[in-house]
């Protein structure tokens, strides 16, 4: 009997599970945000010794946080393989009727209610356009969102609501031991996200439908009720984020979300969800939306002008994209060649 042989078939099919397994690792989608997340925050760390420490590591998860909620109902509707340009007006508009309502007598509870229930109208009319009237979801949300800010400004009239209610606040700058309220927060709605993608059948509905809408229309998937309850998704959490937004900055204005913009769909987008649908997860929004606050963060650590903030944050969006993007194309080449 040859014991070497014995011995060479083990270690033979180990080599083939770590390649394997170094295989599914890299073709995640989550692969190229994990790296350039790890990249990030060595190279951040040689150039600032403040980056690394816990103070400032809990800084970027509490800022991190509110940009995670905008996009976390984002990435369901991007999964569909559609868009939705409206969530930072949502975001603006709830804050500013749910700050204008406390200030004119209203209790913190029912104000919220007020909040949420624009984000869910909003989805609504937002699933119905693009779902029921086959409308293009860009050409729709954008002008969604242009009738939301202009509500808002109409609610604000101008001005500025400051000095909110403490208990309310506490939503935004409070904290649990040394863990921020925020974070909390964002976390609890993070895990049932993930529960709701990842277990259910509406989950597996989204999915079907981003990657395939005719299979899902002939799998009675329900692709019309299940387009409609993602960008009402949408619109809940773009709600909340902007009531939490509300909260921490203990004010309301009616341009406050504008700095947020686009860097809701770049959240998603750098978190390996495909904006063509079917592809990505929560999980990568959360990464994503964590490289960017850090990439923010350092640069203000390092005195950069904000002029070049968003060129930065564009070239490293873009970077991002093309290294998840090339290998395929780069696949799909040799194929047919």
């Amino acid at each position: 009997m040859d014991y070497r042989n014995e011995k060479a078939v083990p270690a033979k099919r180990n080599r083939e599970l770590l390649r394997n397994l170094w295989t599914k690792i890299r073709e995640s989608r989550y692969f190229y945000a994990g790296i350039s997340l790890l990249l990030l925050l060595l190279g951040s760390s040689l150039l600032s010794s403040s980056f690394m420490t816990l103070d400032n590591m809990i800084t970027i998860l509490r800022q991190s946080s509110i940009l995670l909620m905008l996009s976390m109902g984002l990435t369901a509707v991007i999964l569909t393989g559609n868009i939705d340009l409206s969530v930072g007006a949502v975001a603006g508009l709830a804050g500013c009727i749910c700050a204008r309502l406390m200030t004119t007598g209203f209790g913190i509870i029912p104000s919220m209610f007020a909040g949420i229930m624009i984000g869910l109208l909003t989805g609504l009319v937002n699933g119905f356009l693009v779902g029921t009237l086959k409308l293009p979801s860009f050409v729709v949300t954008y002008g969604t969102s242009m009738v939301i800010s202009g509500l808002a400004n109409i609610v604000m009239n101008g001005g500025v609501i400051y000095g909110l209610p403490e208990h309310f606040t506490a939503i935004g700058i409070g904290y649990v031991g040394i863990i921020p309220v925020p974070v909390i927060i964002s976390g609890v709605v993070l895990l049932l996200m993930a529960l709701l993608l990842y277990k259910t059948t509406f989950g597996r509905n989204i999915y079907m439908i981003g990657y395939n809408m005719n299979a899902a229309r002939y799998s009675a998937g329900k692709d019309l009720q299940t387009l409609l309850a993602a960008y009402i998704l949408c619109g809940l959490t773009g709600a909340l984020g902007g009531i939490m937004m509300t909260a921490r900055l203990n004010a309301a204005d009616a341009g406050m979300s504008s700095s947020y913009g686009l860097q809701i769909v770049a959240a998603v987008v750098v978190g390996g969800t495909s904006l063509l649908g079917g592809e990505g997860g929560i999980f990568g929004t959360w990464l994503g939306a964590v490289i960017l606050t850090a990439i923010l963060n350092i640069m203000n650590m390092c005195g950069v002008d904000a002029s070049w903030q968003n060129f930065v944050i564009g070239m490293v969006i873009l970077g991002i994209v093309w290294l998840d993007i090339f290998p395929k194309y780069r696949a799909g080449r040799r194929k047919s060649a």
